[in-house]
């Protein structure tokens, strides 16, 4: 039997995706019938783990207080207004760093325009809304559009984003 902490592969993931692998791998090594939907849920923490890393991480709240010069109530209640995009990690909730305009010390306007238009609260959604390639933009994502503030992609996308929470609904 092979064990899982031998796998180059296993062992160049990140930790949550190598908890999840290993996981997946102890129970399929045991017989044990992995439910279809614990499975996806699992794979899905993955992939959103490596998308987020891919994208230059995430920030706890206090950082993201003291990159913004604000309070943490005051993080708080942008998130809720969908003014800032957060996501939760077990019993926190981190701010992709993306988001953000490090240099300026602020939020990209542009992005902090378009999150109220996304329909929904499910912060994975609006983390592969905004960070998968789409044909349309010519294979870049719109968050990079997006901080860029090139105004026929932010027309686009704008455009996208308010069709977003209907095709979810379907």
């Amino acid at each position: 039997m092979q064990q899982a902490s031998h796998d180059p592969a296993t062992l160049a993931l990140d930790d949550l995706s190598l908890l999840s692998e290993l996981v997946i791998q102890a129970l399929q090594r045991e017989k044990q019938p992995l439910q279809r939907e614990h499975l996806l849920r699992l794979r899905g923490e993955q992939a959103l783990a490596q998308l987020l890393e891919q994208h230059g991480g995430c920030l706890r709240p206090l950082d993201v207080a003291n990159l913004l010069s604000s309070k943490d109530d005051s993080i708080r209640r942008r998130r809720e207004r969908k003014r800032l995009l957060a996501v939760p990690r077990g019993k926190h909730t981190l701010y992709p760093v993306f988001q953000f305009d490090l240099e300026n010390r602020r939020v990209w306007p542009a992005l902090e325009t378009l999150l109220p238009l996304l329909d929904t609260d499910s912060g994975a959604a609006q983390l592969r809304f905004l960070l998968s390639p789409d044909a349309e933009l010519g294979g870049n994502y719109p968050a990079e559009l997006l901080c860029r503030q090139e105004p026929t992609s932010v027309e686009v996308i704008t455009h996208k984003a308010q069709q977003f929470g209907r095709h979810m609904a379907r």
